[in-house]
């Protein structure tokens, strides 16, 4: 497999948008950009457009950690916040819009009822990804 020029890093939470930033990092060509998306779930009752500060703060930050990291390893940065009412579709949308070569994730092992019935957002993308795709799965605690 040739090396991915763009690439596309879904950052869910703060503790582990550095290691997936990194990751794309290492696994991208050199100068190869990194569209860092974070998705607000939101449920079908709240508004889209809904007034979330605490949430778009929290978006904010964990773009911002992934970036840091992507410009020390000299790669072009986008970052993008999504609002959707799933993750997963909003992902692949971007992916197919976007010509993404490679998406970059990371898996949870914890699961909620939702995911139990549904699948997680790591496996739907993994069906339906227009792309390859690098799952990050961290070690049981």
């Amino acid at each position: 497999m040739r090396k991915a020029k763009r690439i596309l890093v879904g950052l869910k939470t703060l503790d582990r948008a550095a290691e997936l930033t990194n990751l794309a990092c290492c696994v991208g060509s050199r100068g190869a950009t990194l569209m860092l998306a974070h998705v607000i779930e939101l449920p079908d009752a709240t508004p889209l457009d809904a007034d979330i500060p605490e949430l778009e703060a929290n978006a904010q930050k964990i773009l911002r950690t992934g970036e840091r990291v992507a410009k020390r390893n000299n790669m072009k940065v986008r970052k993008q916040i999504f609002r959707a009412r799933n993750a997963a579709e909003a992902l692949l949308e971007e992916m197919k819009q976007k010509k993404i070569e490679l998406a970059v994730l990371g898996y949870h092992h914890r699961r909620t009822l939702g995911e139990i019935f549904l699948g997680t957002t790591a496996q739907h993308i993994s069906r339906l990804a227009p792309c390859n795709l690098l799952l990050s799965i961290p070690r049981r605690e």
